[in-house]
């Protein structure tokens, strides 16, 4: 009788933690519009890709990728040179253009086109586009692109993880604590497994081009390894005859790598969408 409900409890916070992952979720299903430009504002060699949008001056603009659009938002105004469409589409709001200024907008969509890419700023392809490679490294490239749905399970498993260990500490019931054992457990693997789509994503370099990814990419790390050694800790801590030290280590190390997991997210998500995406 105690197993099953124990069985119900996982449940219970399984369900849980999908739905506070939901929000993060839907979060990440970029609104798509119809861009002014048909190049990348970025790296005009590149054509742009429909997912990447963003309202810029009532008008949206396209993006080659996620990189992209995070560097343009950052600071639209050095990269309007490349964007000479955008007045034109401006001014088309006030009068209408006469056959003269349907030439020079063309002739402004072909000056878009055409490459005009600073050199001494490096872009990194490794998550958006597969051009010039080929083998091994294109298929690490593919998956490294299911690192994002990758993450919901670790990052549920681990928040639930810490929820069952704090209500066994207020109640002091062996089913919460069955119910965080075996949360830790999946949230190591699932930890695992998305910090390796993560490398395999952005690329084996230690610092990157955006210092917010650096951020991201060595807090997914650390925290990846700290879930692990929760796991030890919890193995350790259940052992006949095990010291109280023992279960206090694994549950100090548990609810640093509950807190961590969130700001990993936290700077996942200001990739995508910027520093202020959770601005009000």
């Amino acid at each position: 009788m105690n197993n099953f409900k124990s069985i119900k409890l996982v449940g219970a916070i399984v369900a849980l933690s999908m739905l506070l992952m939901l929000p993060n979720a839907l979060a990440q299903s970029p609104e798509h519009g119809q861009a002014i430009n048909t190049m990348c504002p970025i790296t005009p060699e590149e054509e742009v890709d429909p997912a990447f949008t963003i309202e810029y001056e009532g008008q949206t603009i396209g993006f080659c990728c996620r990189k992209c659009r995070t560097r343009f938002d950052e600071d639209p105004e050095a990269y309007l040179a490349e964007l000479p469409m955008l007045q034109t589409v401006s001014m088309t709001t006030n009068s209408e253009p006469s056959h003269d200024d349907e030439h020079d907008h063309a002739e402004n969509s072909e000056s878009a086109e055409s490459p005009a890419h600073d050199d001494s700023e490096p872009h990194d392809h490794a998550v958006d586009h597969d051009k010039g490679k080929s083998g091994l490294a294109k298929f690490i490239s593919w998956l490294g692109k299911f690192h994002p749905p990758a993450t919901h399970l670790p990052i549920g498993m681990l928040i639930g993880a810490a929820l069952a260990e704090g209500l066994f500490i207020m109640t002091k019931r062996d089913m919460f604590r069955h119910a965080g054992a075996f949360c830790v457990v999946i949230a190591g693997f699932g930890a695992l497994a998305a910090v390796t789509l993560g490398w395999f994503n952005g690329g084996f370099t230690l610092v990157d081009d955006q210092w917010v990814q650096t951020v991201h990419r060595w807090l997914g790390t650390s925290t990846t390894l700290l879930t692990l050694l929760s796991v030890g800790l919890l193995f350790r801590a259940s052992r006949t005859g095990a010291k109280p030290s023992a279960r206090l280590s694994y549950r100090v190390s548990l609810f640093t790598a509950a807190g961590m997991i969130g700001a990993t997210g936290f700077f996942g998500g200001a990739l995508v969408y910027g520093l202020n995406h959770y601005q009000w």
